[in-house]
């Protein structure tokens, strides 16, 4: 198996253009947390639940392109992504409490997706490790979260979810990158 199927199998099923779309809407979310960490929470609502939605939009784009053992992951992953978004969307005025409780689940279940993907992909595909880092810091930041304090923590919050999005938009721009290469590489 070449690095091409590798990369089309899973989550870099997607088109690079998604990826880069995807990773600088993440990017700009980050950069924007940070320069505004005591945001109110309906603007952190608003910004988590659209980044949530999208991400559950592209995971079921991907999953058409995806191998046939491998889209059960992709709809699953995409219909928690929608859900989560249009929960958020739904009950704006949620306390800080519940929000930092959803954030914490959706990091949580998205980690846990990308490593399973990640050990998934072909050891020889470079986007392997990407994929199972930006998991593995999902799942850190999630954990992180469960140990700060209600209200008192939104600021740290911020600032956590704040420099995930930066990662995991460098990440995502990184991948679409290597997609493309691959793709222009093999001709496709």
């Amino acid at each position: 198996m070449n690095e091409t199927e590798g990369i089309e199998r899973y989550v870099l099923a997607q088109e690079s253009w998604a990826l880069a779309l995807q990773g600088v809407l993440v990017l700009i979310v980050g950069f924007l947390i940070l320069l505004w960490p005591v945001m109110t929470v309906d603007v952190l609502v608003i910004f988590i639940g659209a980044f949530a939605l999208v991400s559950g939009i592209f995971a079921l784009v991907a999953m058409t392109k995806a191998e046939k053992g491998r889209r059960g992951i992709l709809i699953l992953q995409g219909v928690v992504g929608i859900i989560f978004g249009i929960m958020l969307f739904a009950w704006p005025i949620a306390s800080a409490a519940m929000l930092l409780w959803f954030i914490m689940a959706w990091l949580l279940v998205s980690g846990i997706f990308k490593i399973v993907a990640a050990v998934q992909l072909p050891s020889g595909d470079a986007s392997k490790w990407l994929l199972g880092l930006d998991g593995f810091f999902s799942m850190i930041i999630g954990i992180m979260l469960i140990s700060l304090p209600g209200i008192e923590g939104l600021f740290v919050m911020c600032l956590l979810i704040g420099f995930y999005a930066i990662f995991a938009g460098i990440a995502l721009i990184s991948l679409s990158f290597m997609v493309k290469s691959t793709r222009a590489q093999s001709g496709a």
